[in-house]
């Protein structure tokens, strides 16, 4: 059996909830540099992204999949601008332009914060949810089986982490602790 490597992490909830969870560590990650994107934008991204808590670099990689920088985008599907928001989502956020970055950015980051907190940080599930709608996603608390989203997710993921899905494997939904008798902690998932 080959040797893996894994990194254990821990986030408190703000309910008070301690949850530890795995983060793949693939040895080419530890390689791996960021993609500095070229854009007239990156400072009203870093701002946006930055007061609404969400990672810098995971917004441009989201951006570069769906407007690839190009703020007047619009898709078949009507979504628009930076982010491809679509018209529901638009007025939610209350945008009057959605192809003003500034607007376009606000509402499409706020939204992915949501879906982020919905999913409690599974980034592939919030992306998931930002690109198929929250509804397929919280159904089977799983990426749907559909190409585009699929694609999409796996795009997306391997900017950010250099990797794509498919090279993730199965995640793990849950980890539990066991205390050995001489004092060791085994974290470890069924």
């Amino acid at each position: 059996m080959p040797l893996l490597y894994a990194e254990i992490n821990k986030r408190i909830l703000k309910d008070g909830t301690v949850e530890y969870y795995s983060v793949d560590k693939d040895k080419k990650n530890d390689l791996h540099k960021k993609i500095i994107f070229k854009s007239p934008y990156n400072t009203l991204i870093r701002r946006i992204s930055t007061q609404e808590g969400v990672e810098t670099y995971l917004i441009q990689c989201i951006i570069r999949i769906e407007s690839n920088f190009k703020a007047d985008a619009v898709s078949k599907a009507g979504a628009m601008g930076l982010m491809q928001i679509m018209q529901e989502t638009s007025r939610f956020y209350n945008t009057k332009d959605p192809l003003d970055p500034e607007e376009n950015l606000n509402a499409g980051i706020k939204h992915f914060k949501s879906l982020l907190n919905y999913f409690k940080n599974d980034i592939p599930l919030a992306l998931a949810a930002y690109h198929a709608g929250l509804g397929r996603v919280k159904k089977s608390m799983k990426i749907p089986s559909i190409k585009s989203t699929i694609d999409y997710v796996s795009d997306i993921m391997r900017i950010y982490n250099g990797h794509s899905i498919s090279k993730i494997g199965v995640k793990v939904k849950k980890l539990y602790k066991r205390i050995e008798k001489n004092g060791t902690i085994v974290i470890y998932d069924k």
